[in-house]
This record gives C-alpha cells, sequence and structure tokens, in this order.
C-alpha cells in the first residue's frame, strides 16, 4: 500500500490540536474551493511523495518525544485526507498508541471511507465551510448534503466531544447571519459548539490566496 503524499509537515504547534504534531497532507480532494490554500492537490503532474505506511511511521518516530511529552501526534490534511483512508488506517495502526490520531477533513466523502476510521481517530477537525447548500455550492462547487448526512451518522459512533467543528466567515460567499444559522444548527443537532474564523483574501473574491503566490 502506498500513500500519496503532499507535504510532511513537522514541529506544529497550535493549529492541528494540542500538543507538538506531524501534518501529512494528502493528495487529491472532491471540492473545487474557491480560495484553497493547497490548490495544486488537485494537479496530477505536481511534486509528491510516496510511502508505505511503515516508511511513514519511521519518519513520524523522529519526532517520537516531542509527541508524548506534549499531547501532541500525527494528523492527516489534504486536499482530503479520507480519499485515502485505508492508508491513513494502515498508518494509525501501526503509530505508537500514546500518540495523538488527528484527522483535518471535510467530511464530503463516501460513508464507507469515514467507517473504519471512527474508532481509531481521537480527534476530527471538521471544516463544514456553511450548513447552506446554495452557499457550500457557491464556494466548493459540490452539495454538501454527504457532509451533513455523515455527521448526523457520525454522532451515533463517536461522542461529539472529539468533533472540532469549523464554520468559517468565507469573504464574498457568506455572512455572519449565514454563520450564525450554520451554529445554530450544529448545536441543535449536534450539540457541539463551532469553531469561528475568517477566510482571509488578498485580491478578488474569485482568486485565492494560494493563486497569489502560484502566480506571483
Amino acid at each position: 500500500m502506498i500513500g500519496d503524499i503532499m507535504s510532511i509537515s513537522r514541529l506544529r504547534m497550535g493549529t492541528d490540536g494540542e500538543g507538538v504534531s506531524t501534518l501529512v497532507t494528502l493528495h487529491g480532494c472532491p471540492l473545487s474551493c474557491k480560495y484553497c490554500i493547497n490548490d495544486y492537490c488537485h494537479d496530477k503532474f505536481c511534486e509528491r511523495g510516496a510511502y508505505t505506511p511503515e516508511a511513514l511511521v519511521e519518519v513520524l518516530k523522529k519526532d517520537d518525544i516531542y509527541f508524548k511529552m506534549s499531547g501532541g501526534g500525527i494528523v492527516f490534511g489534504g486536499g482530503e485526507p479520507l480519499l485515502q483512508s485505508e492508508f491513513v488506517a494502515e498508518v494509525f495502526k501501526l503509530a505508537d498508541a500514546k500518540w495523538k490520531k488527528r484527522i483535518e477533513t471535510s467530511l464530503n466523502v463516501p460513508w464507507k471511507n469515514i467507517e473504519p476510521l471512527l474508532k481509531m481517530a481521537d480527534e476530527w477537525i471538521i471544516d463544514i465551510k456553511d450548513i447552506n447548500d446554495e452557499i457550500y455550492r457557491n464556494y466548493t462547487g459540490c452539495s454538501n448534503a454527504v457532509v451533513l448526512e455523515n455527521l448526523m451518522k457520525m454522532k451515533e459512533y463517536i461522542p461529539t466531544e472529539i468533533m472540532r467543528i469549523r464554520a468559517p466567515y468565507i469573504t464574498g460567499f457568506n455572512d455572519h447571519n449565514d454563520i450564525e444559522k450554520s451554529q445554530e444548527w450544529l448545536r441543535k443537532e449536534l450539540g457541539v459548539e463551532s469553531e469561528y474564523f475568517e477566510y482571509y483574501v488578498t485580491r478578488e473574491k474569485d482568486v485565492s490566496w494560494w493563486d497569489k503566490i502560484r502566480n506571483g
């Protein structure tokens, strides 16, 4: 089994949960977000790395002491890491039991990609974009019906306390009233208080921050 990896970012703090973490970003994503920071995840010809689960765990072991002393560990992001859920599951199986295991996801994937990881991940960091399907479609290019369905299924299997759900302000696509509606839905349906943050845009609303870097 080979993982299609975009990057491995070590010694991260304050962005991926408690403690020191290593973020492993995986190639591929079902969404086409207007402000995507990792837009090259859609590029079939971008530079990437191929790792077996065993090889990746050897890389992760370099920071074993930091993970254990700080309560950190490995975080899979992307792109959409759940597109490679079998690879993620194998790494989790091989990883030290004392490492925290986290997944950053949009949840816009089939349930079969989520179910094997439900009892393996210590924390799910979920960016729902917006509960409103029209807003979600305008921003991502697809529906959020699968996302909402997956959220409702997940609450039957795992504690909502390990679901960190983000409902961001997206310049040009939603407003604070929309965010409040998303927050209300999450409270009612899941009993979860969502995290608020903003997507910052540096120029025209339909051009991403990543486009500005990539195009100079």
